[in-house]
């Protein structure tokens, strides 16, 4: 059975993709995804706290230029980095680098301020 969502929204690139999701736990999840050489998608999915999320919001709103984090899981340790430059907003781990354009970056920074709110009400 799946897990059931309130939030589910992707940002697709040509072979690229940032998932945000938040479930009905009120965990948060942030999916990078990219297409292997079979073409099908690698997902790496790292869970983010409401503190983390409001950083985020930060550089999408231009107010910082970028953020860092440092998430283990499961014995995996992952580094992620959030910049910005200039226009673009650029969502980066290892293995890949994922740029939002001036649309999708106010179409996720308003998602991320409502999944703030939603973390924060009683269940």
């Amino acid at each position: 059975m799946s897990e059931k969502m309130i939030l589910n929204k992707a940002f697709f690139g040509k072979s690229n993709c940032i998932k945000v999701m938040l479930n009905v736990q009120k965990e948060c999840y942030i999916h990078w995804g990219w297409k292997n050489a079979n073409e099908k998608y690698e997902w790496i999915k790292c869970k983010f706290s409401d503190t983390e999320i409001a950083d985020i919001v930060s550089v999408l709103e231009g107010k910082k230029d970028s953020v860092a984090f440092y998430h283990t899981f499961n014995e995996n340790s992952r580094q992620i980095w959030i910049n910005r430059k200039q226009e673009a907003v650029f969502f980066k781990i290892k293995e890949m680098t994922k740029s939002l354009s001036e649309g999708e970056q106010k179409v996720l920074s308003l998602l991320l301020s409502h999944v703030v709110v939603q973390m924060s009400l009683a269940q």
